[in-house]
Protein backbone atom coordinates (compact mmCIF):
# COMPACT_ATOMS: atom_id res chain seq x y z
CA UNK A 1 0.00 0.00 0.00
CA UNK A 2 2.87 2.35 0.85
CA UNK A 3 4.47 1.69 -2.54
CA UNK A 4 1.20 2.52 -4.30
CA UNK A 5 0.90 5.80 -2.41
CA UNK A 6 4.53 6.60 -3.21
CA UNK A 7 4.00 6.03 -6.94
CA UNK A 8 0.85 8.17 -6.95
CA UNK A 9 2.68 10.92 -5.05
CA UNK A 10 5.63 10.85 -7.46
CA UNK A 11 3.37 10.87 -10.54
CA UNK A 12 1.33 13.76 -9.11
CA UNK A 13 4.55 15.64 -8.33
CA UNK A 14 5.82 15.02 -11.86
CA UNK A 15 2.57 16.42 -13.27
CA UNK A 16 2.77 19.40 -10.94
CA UNK A 17 6.40 20.06 -11.80
CA UNK A 18 5.88 19.98 -15.55
CA UNK A 19 2.51 21.75 -15.66
CA UNK A 20 2.56 24.62 -13.16
CA UNK A 21 3.31 26.99 -16.04
CA UNK A 22 0.41 25.47 -17.98
CA UNK A 23 -1.83 25.98 -14.95
CA UNK A 24 -1.06 29.70 -15.03
CA UNK A 25 -1.81 29.72 -18.76
CA UNK A 26 -5.04 27.82 -18.15
CA UNK A 27 -6.16 30.40 -15.59
CA UNK A 28 -5.47 33.10 -18.18
CA UNK A 29 -7.46 31.21 -20.82
CA UNK A 30 -10.49 30.80 -18.53
CA UNK A 31 -10.28 34.49 -17.72
CA UNK A 32 -9.82 35.65 -21.32
CA UNK A 33 -12.39 33.30 -22.89
CA UNK A 34 -14.88 33.12 -20.04
CA UNK A 35 -17.80 32.92 -22.46
CA UNK A 36 -16.55 29.53 -23.69
CA UNK A 37 -15.29 27.67 -20.60
CA UNK A 38 -16.30 24.31 -22.07
CA UNK A 39 -14.03 24.91 -25.07
CA UNK A 40 -11.15 25.89 -22.79
CA UNK A 41 -11.68 22.70 -20.76
CA UNK A 42 -12.00 20.63 -23.92
CA UNK A 43 -8.87 22.04 -25.52
CA UNK A 44 -6.86 21.60 -22.33
CA UNK A 45 -8.06 18.03 -21.71
CA UNK A 46 -7.53 16.97 -25.32
CA UNK A 47 -4.03 18.39 -25.38
CA UNK A 48 -3.09 16.70 -22.12
CA UNK A 49 -4.56 13.36 -23.23
CA UNK A 50 -2.45 13.50 -26.40
CA UNK A 51 0.63 14.30 -24.31
CA UNK A 52 -0.20 11.43 -21.96
CA UNK A 53 -0.65 8.98 -24.85
CA UNK A 54 2.68 9.97 -26.41
CA UNK A 55 4.40 9.63 -23.02
CA UNK A 56 2.91 6.17 -22.50
CA UNK A 57 4.00 4.94 -25.94
CA UNK A 58 7.54 6.22 -25.46
CA UNK A 59 7.60 4.81 -21.92
CA UNK A 60 6.59 1.36 -23.14
CA UNK A 61 9.43 1.28 -25.65
CA UNK A 62 11.75 2.30 -22.84
CA UNK A 63 11.08 -1.09 -21.31
CA UNK A 64 13.60 -2.51 -23.76
CA UNK A 65 16.41 -0.58 -22.11
CA UNK A 66 18.50 -2.84 -19.81
CA UNK A 67 17.22 -2.60 -16.22
CA UNK A 68 20.64 -1.63 -14.86
CA UNK A 69 20.57 1.57 -16.92
CA UNK A 70 16.97 2.69 -16.37
CA UNK A 71 17.74 4.59 -13.19
CA UNK A 72 20.11 6.85 -15.09
CA UNK A 73 17.09 8.23 -16.99
CA UNK A 74 16.41 10.24 -13.84
CA UNK A 75 19.20 12.56 -14.95
CA UNK A 76 16.84 13.92 -17.64
CA UNK A 77 14.23 15.60 -15.37
CA UNK A 78 17.04 16.62 -13.00
CA UNK A 79 18.75 18.47 -15.85
CA UNK A 80 15.43 20.00 -16.90
CA UNK A 81 15.00 21.35 -13.38
CA UNK A 82 18.53 22.75 -13.30
CA UNK A 83 18.04 24.41 -16.70
CA UNK A 84 14.79 25.94 -15.46
CA UNK A 85 16.69 27.43 -12.50
CA UNK A 86 19.29 28.88 -14.89
CA UNK A 87 16.49 30.40 -16.99
CA UNK A 88 14.98 31.99 -13.89
CA UNK A 89 18.27 33.70 -13.06
CA UNK A 90 18.57 34.87 -16.65
CA UNK A 91 15.04 36.25 -16.54
CA UNK A 92 13.88 34.33 -19.62
CA UNK A 93 10.47 33.21 -18.37
CA UNK A 94 7.62 33.48 -20.87
CA UNK A 95 5.16 36.23 -20.20
CA UNK A 96 2.08 34.08 -20.79
CA UNK A 97 -0.80 34.62 -23.20
CA UNK A 98 -1.46 38.30 -22.75
CA UNK A 99 -0.33 38.99 -26.31
CA UNK A 100 -2.49 36.28 -27.80
CA UNK A 101 -5.38 37.56 -29.86
CA UNK A 102 -7.94 35.29 -31.50
CA UNK A 103 -11.53 35.56 -32.55
CA UNK A 104 -13.86 34.64 -29.71
CA UNK A 105 -15.57 31.72 -31.37
CA UNK A 106 -15.79 28.22 -29.96
CA UNK A 107 -13.55 26.49 -32.49
CA UNK A 108 -10.83 29.15 -32.24
CA UNK A 109 -10.81 28.95 -28.44
CA UNK A 110 -10.61 25.15 -28.50
CA UNK A 111 -7.72 24.98 -30.96
CA UNK A 112 -5.81 27.84 -29.33
CA UNK A 113 -5.87 26.09 -25.96
CA UNK A 114 -5.12 22.71 -27.57
CA UNK A 115 -2.10 23.95 -29.55
CA UNK A 116 -0.78 25.88 -26.56
CA UNK A 117 -0.87 22.76 -24.38
CA UNK A 118 0.83 20.67 -27.07
CA UNK A 119 3.53 23.29 -27.67
CA UNK A 120 4.26 23.38 -23.91
CA UNK A 121 4.08 19.62 -23.45
CA UNK A 122 7.66 18.58 -24.20
CA UNK A 123 8.71 18.58 -20.55
CA UNK A 124 5.68 16.48 -19.59
CA UNK A 125 6.39 13.97 -22.37
CA UNK A 126 10.04 13.65 -21.39
CA UNK A 127 9.38 13.34 -17.66
CA UNK A 128 6.47 10.89 -17.85
CA UNK A 129 8.01 8.73 -20.56
CA UNK A 130 11.15 8.41 -18.42
CA UNK A 131 9.05 7.68 -15.33
CA UNK A 132 7.07 4.94 -17.10
CA UNK A 133 10.13 3.48 -18.80
CA UNK A 134 11.70 3.05 -15.35
CA UNK A 135 8.62 1.48 -13.76
CA UNK A 136 6.83 -1.85 -14.04
CA UNK A 137 3.61 -2.31 -16.11
CA UNK A 138 1.40 -2.27 -13.02
CA UNK A 139 3.06 0.95 -11.90
CA UNK A 140 2.42 2.45 -15.33
CA UNK A 141 -1.34 2.05 -14.85
CA UNK A 142 -1.15 3.89 -11.53
CA UNK A 143 0.85 6.65 -13.21
CA UNK A 144 -1.71 6.92 -16.02
CA UNK A 145 -4.62 7.09 -13.56
CA UNK A 146 -2.82 9.76 -11.55
CA UNK A 147 -2.11 11.70 -14.75
CA UNK A 148 -5.82 11.64 -15.67
CA UNK A 149 -6.85 12.69 -12.16
CA UNK A 150 -4.40 15.59 -12.22
CA UNK A 151 -5.88 16.87 -15.49
CA UNK A 152 -9.25 17.18 -13.72
CA UNK A 153 -7.63 18.72 -10.62
CA UNK A 154 -5.80 21.37 -12.65
CA UNK A 155 -8.91 22.28 -14.61
CA UNK A 156 -10.92 22.65 -11.42
CA UNK A 157 -8.13 24.59 -9.68
CA UNK A 158 -7.84 27.00 -12.60
CA UNK A 159 -11.58 27.74 -12.48
CA UNK A 160 -11.47 28.09 -8.69
CA UNK A 161 -8.56 30.54 -8.78
CA UNK A 162 -10.57 32.94 -10.96
CA UNK A 163 -12.79 33.59 -7.94
CA UNK A 164 -9.83 33.93 -5.57
CA UNK A 165 -7.39 36.57 -6.74
CA UNK A 166 -4.84 35.74 -4.04
CA UNK A 167 -4.52 32.14 -5.26
CA UNK A 168 -4.13 33.35 -8.83
CA UNK A 169 -1.35 35.72 -7.78
CA UNK A 170 0.43 32.99 -5.80
CA UNK A 171 0.38 30.61 -8.77
CA UNK A 172 1.80 33.25 -11.09
CA UNK A 173 4.43 34.44 -8.59
CA UNK A 174 5.78 31.21 -7.14
CA UNK A 175 4.97 28.63 -9.83
CA UNK A 176 8.18 29.24 -11.84
CA UNK A 177 10.30 28.73 -8.70
CA UNK A 178 8.58 25.57 -7.46
CA UNK A 179 8.62 23.81 -10.85
CA UNK A 180 12.40 23.18 -11.17
CA UNK A 181 12.65 21.92 -7.58
CA UNK A 182 9.90 19.36 -8.18
CA UNK A 183 11.54 18.20 -11.40
CA UNK A 184 14.83 17.70 -9.60
CA UNK A 185 13.11 15.67 -6.84
CA UNK A 186 11.33 13.48 -9.42
CA UNK A 187 14.67 12.94 -11.14
CA UNK A 188 16.25 11.85 -7.86
CA UNK A 189 13.34 9.44 -7.34
CA UNK A 190 13.89 7.82 -10.74
CA UNK A 191 17.66 7.79 -10.26
CA UNK A 192 17.31 6.07 -6.89
CA UNK A 193 15.37 3.22 -8.57
CA UNK A 194 12.86 2.77 -5.72
CA UNK A 195 9.15 2.08 -5.26
CA UNK A 196 7.98 1.95 -8.88
CA UNK A 197 10.21 -1.09 -9.43
CA UNK A 198 8.89 -2.86 -6.33
CA UNK A 199 5.31 -3.22 -7.53
CA UNK A 200 4.90 -6.55 -9.25
CA UNK A 201 4.33 -6.35 -13.00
Amino acid sequence: MLDVLTIVAVAASAFLGTNLDNLVLLVAFYSRYGQHPDMVSGGYSTGMLIIGAISFMIGVTGGFIPVNYLGFLGIVPMMMGLLAIVQLFRGSQDGGVEGTVIEDNRQAVFFTVLTTQLSNGADSIITFSVLMAESTPSSDYLIVLTFLAMIAVFSGLAKYSLKHRRLKELLAKYGPYVTPLILIMVGFYIFSNTASDLVAG
